[in-house]
């Protein structure tokens, strides 16, 4: 199982982007349920919150577009959703902890906590370095890397 971090789907929905076929491809085909993936709740509000910004993303999606993009991963894709649970929190205090976490890195820390508890231990992301201080976990660049066809 391969949870998705929030960029790919941004780049996904950005025409944009040089990672934009690639994305596009990787989404597509976890939507369709030919590749295990997963999201999760944080995933998606941050796609929202990209998304809808014009300081990011040109041209912003509206409010509206982006919950219908949004309603239709979690209701209408293959992608299976993970939740945080009740050890989510005493888990991310815990990580925080051993790592000096500090500011902002702290959601990092969540979306960690809510994989390991849901046994995920794969995120494709850009952002690499975000979780290198995570040997739980494996992020993997999915760009680096030949996507199937």
């Amino acid at each position: 199982m391969i949870l998705f971090d929030s960029n790919l789907l941004v780049y996904a929905h950005a025409r944009s982007s040089p990672w934009h076929e690639a994305a596009k491809q990787l989404r597509d085909q976890a939507a369709e349920g030919d590749l295990e993936a997963c999201l999760s709740p944080q995933i998606l509000c941050e796609f929202f919150a990209v998304t809808t910004n014009e300081k990011l993303f040109k041209p912003a999606l509206t409010p509206e577009q982006a919950s219908k993009e949004i309603r239709i991963y979690w209701e209408k894709s293959n992608f299976k959703k993970i939740l945080p649970k009740e050890s989510t929190i005493p888990r991310l205090l815990e990580l925080a902890a051993q790592r000096n976490i500090q500011g902002q890195h702290i959601f990092d820390v969540f979306l960690v906590a809510t994989m390991l508890d849901n046994g995920v231990h794969i995120v494709y992301t850009q952002n690499t370095k975000d979780f290198a201080v995570f040997k739980e976990i494996q992020a993997i660049n999915p760009f680096t890397i030949s996507v199937k066809a």
